[in-house]
This record gives structure tokens, sequence and C-alpha cells, in this order.
């Protein structure tokens, strides 16, 4: 049954990133203008971190509290989420001054936001694969 929290934990975290990339940020970016959607995703962006880092740590949490029986592979799978939350979560001041540069910041912020939504969509993937293999 603990394993089963596990799961339903990853489970909201791997529908967050789902329902972030698929509904928020497109409307974000539709109903905004440039300047309104970039503020929203500033004030946006640490809490969905924060929100994924919780979930992780909860993981976790329960995973060594518990003694719940995970293979090595399953607890990689966690961690490395875990490690991309936290990466994405640091790139965060980095990408926003390169925003914050205008023009001349637009070729590194193409480049850090690129990266950012790589590590978005890898620990998406790595999630789903947790999902299969539990």
């Amino acid at each position: 049954m603990s394993s089963d929290l596990i799961l339903v934990l990853v489970s909201i975290w791997i529908g967050s990133i789902i329902f972030f990339s698929a509904i928020i940020a497109p409307t974000v970016f539709k109903v905004l203008d440039e300047k309104s959607a970039g503020l929203f995703l500033r004030a946006f962006f640490p809490k969905y971190y924060i929100f994924g880092l919780i979930i992780g740590g909860l993981c976790l949490m329960l995973i060594f509290l518990l003694n719940i029986a995970l293979n090595t592979m399953l607890l990689a799978l966690l961690l490395v989420m875990m490690a991309l939350t936290v990466t994405s979560k640091l790139m965060i001041p980095v990408i926003n001054a390169a925003r914050d540069m205008g023009e001349e910041g637009v070729s590194r912020f193409k480049k850090l936001h690129t990266m950012s939504v790589m590590l978005n969509v890898l620990t998406l993937i790595i999630g789903l694969i947790f999902i299969i293999k539990v």
C-alpha cells in the first residue's frame, strides 16, 4: 500500500507537468501579452518547481521511513527526477537575468529556456517510466 502512495504522488507530479505544458503555458501565451505572460510565469515557476520538490521529497521520505522495497532502478529514477527539478529551479534566476538583458540577452535566454524545457521533458519521461515500472 505504501508503494501505491508513491505511485499516486509521482502521478500527481507528472500530471502537473502535463497540465502546465498542455494547458497553462499555451493559455498564458494566447491570452496575455508578452510582458504580462512573463510576469505570470516568473511568479508561477518557483511554485511549480517547489511543488515537484515537495512531492519528490515526500516519496523519498516514504521509501526510507517505511522501508518500502523499491528496486534500485526505481529509486534512481526518483532521484534523477529530483535532481532535474532542482536544476530547473536553480536556472530560473539565470533565465530571468538573460531575459532582462533585452536584445543582447535573447540568444542566452533561448539557449537556457530550451535547456529548461528539455529538463522538464526529461523529468516527464523519467516519471512516466517510474509509473510504468512500479
